[in-house]
């Protein structure tokens, strides 16, 4: 009996059928190490390692791939630095530690590949140097930008119109954005940024946009086109979104054969989350 899986991008279930099945593929969006993970965060980890584990029964374990980032730089962890006196890798090495102890705990196999944002930012400033030369991206004051516009199909995954990611944004007449659905894929550093988050680049000293991370830790570990890509399904707009349109417009070939997105873990009727305030940690 194949396997079929619901595919997000093509709204039905498929056969899933690897491009190689001595090497089969799984890239999962991973967690931004600045606080401990809630059990709604936790989801992912045992949806896709009930697949993980399925595809390694059905390929062999020496023929499945797994990886899944974490994200070691971003605006929250160093907004957690500055609140606790820490330096960031006191802060991302102390919640990874947290993170990957307490999905072993759950039983939850390690990823065979577990790539870390600030190990590959010459990977990503080398595809943001592609998105520029294919004039999918411009540099700013601030950075540099992706033009969503660029991009002709922008908005397969989720069925978004470009004008429904724009809808009820307040456009400033003299932002350097080109369109309000664009994104920064490189953020010039600020004078009162700690050093530990800044590298230099081609357009100034900075730090990569959240979403470059993910198509470049991908791309470098599992190929430029992989087979099944997950995350939760909070996620689809705008990161998967996004990923894919960095990653295509870079490579000119689809980045996933596969889309998967887990749902969310309710707490009385309400979208488990930081923000509403309405988490329980696993411990």
């Amino acid at each position: 009996m194949p396997l079929r899986l619901y595919n997000s991008l093509k709204r039905e279930k498929q056969v899933f059928t690897p491009a190689d099945p001595k090497r089969v593929t799984l890239y999962v969006c991973g967690p931004t190490v600045y606080n401990h993970a809630h059990i709604g965060n936790f989801r992912p980890v045992i949806v896709f390692d009930t697949l993980y584990r399925l595809l390694r029964n059905l390929y062999g374990r020496e023929h499945v791939l797994y990886a899944r980032n974490i994200t070691d730089i971003e605006d929250k962890i160093i907004t957690k630095a500055g609140e606790t006196g820490q330096s960031l890798s006191e802060v991302t090495q102390k919640y990874a530690a947290i993170y990957q102890n307490e999905a072993a705990a759950l039983n939850a196999l390690p990823p065979d590949l577990e790539p870390w944002a600030t190990h590959y930012i010459p990977q990503m400033i080398d595809l943001i140097k592609m998105l520029v030369e294919k004039d999918h991206a411009y540099i700013g004051p601030s950075g540099v930008w992706f033009h969503v516009p660029s991009m002709a199909d922008y908005g397969a995954l989720s069925g978004r119109r470009l004008e429904d990611n724009a809808a009820g944004a307040r456009v400033d007449v003299n932002t350097e954005k080109r369109d309000p659905a664009d994104f920064a894929l490189w953020k010039f550093a600020k004078a009162d940024e700690p050093e530990e988050a800044i590298w230099p680049s081609p357009w100034g000293d900075g730090r990569p946009g959240w979403h470059i991370e993910c198509s470049a830790m991908a791309a470098a570990c599992l190929g430029q086109t992989i087979d099944n890509h997950g995350g939760g399904v909070d996620l689809k707009v705008p990161h998967p979104e996004n990923e894919i349109a960095q990653s295509e417009c870079a490579h000119g070939q689809r980045m996933a054969r596969y889309w998967m997105h887990n749902g969310f873990l309710d707490m009385s009727g309400e979208k488990m989350s930081k923000s509403l305030g309405n988490v329980v940690l696993l411990k």
